[in-house]
């Protein structure tokens, strides 16, 4: 997965919709992945709030004929910020359905939810910005490779194309395999600013994870209710770790 995918020309001047994520660039937000109902309901009686924010992985909790956006509705009138994916089995989720249904389900979220998650080589990203930003709403393009670390130049050309594609953070999820790799990842993130934060996370590595939100990562995910990558802690945990320094 060394070959990134070229990025769609936007027509208008750079801008980002930040606003749409309270708190980003002081301090790393926690973000609480939900893959289940059950999860979301527990998480409604939590006191008190283990994340920033709730990542609603629709295409792990299924729709359940639209009550994902009636449970997606009562989290953010509950005062939790959702951010929605919808990851295909090719991207590494259980998304199997076809691509304009897909984009559907993100314009329907987008009435409802703070921000969504859509990856830097998906061809749906385009459309997403341009459905989210017409909202006022923010958009990571994500990058994810389960198997390695890329090397440097294929990192930074992502992070290239994301910016281009107008995403308003750029996530890169990469597997560690050696402790350069790790060096490769914290030097990275020397090219973020508060205009263009980036997320970067070293999947197989809980230490790593933290290390990496305290160089500057501006999002460290953990979960709510099951581990959905090699590393991942419970949000709880991980915001507890990483509050208290």
């Amino acid at each position: 997965m060394h070959k990134p995918p070229k990025a769609a020309p936007v027509s208008t001047p750079w801008k980002n919709y930040l606003a749409g994520l309270p708190g980003l660039g002081a301090r790393p937000l926690v973000v609480g992945v939900l893959t289940s109902f059950g999860g979301a309901t527990a998480a409604l009686k939590m006191k008190p709030r283990p994340c920033d924010l709730v990542e609603w992985r629709l295409d792990l909790t299924g729709q359940r004929n639209g009550m994902w956006l009636e449970r997606c509705f009562a989290l953010e009138q509950a005062g939790w910020p959702v951010l929605l994916t919808i990851r295909s089995a090719a991207e590494g989720g259980r998304w199997f359905g076809e691509e304009p249904e897909r984009l559907t389900l993100y314009r329907r979220g987008l009435d409802v939810v703070h921000a969504v998650d859509v990856e830097i080589n998906n061809r749906l990203l385009p459309p997403v910005i341009a459905a989210a930003h017409a909202q006022q709403k923010p958009v990571i393009g994500s990058f994810h490779d389960f198997g390695e670390t890329p090397p440097r130049a294929v990192l930074e050309e992502v992070i290239g194309l994301g910016w281009t594609s107008g995403a308003d953070v750029v996530k890169l999820a990469v597997k560690l395999r050696s402790p350069d790799d790790l060096a490769l990842l914290l030097d990275l993130l020397r090219l973020a600013t508060p205009q263009r934060p980036l997320c970067v996370i070293g999947m197989g590595a809980p230490q790593a994870r933290l290390d990496l939100a305290r160089a500057g990562s501006c999002l460290a995910y953990g979960y709510l209710d099951h581990p959905t990558a090699t590393g991942q802690q419970a949000c709880a945990e991980l915001a507890a770790q990483l509050r208290g320094g």
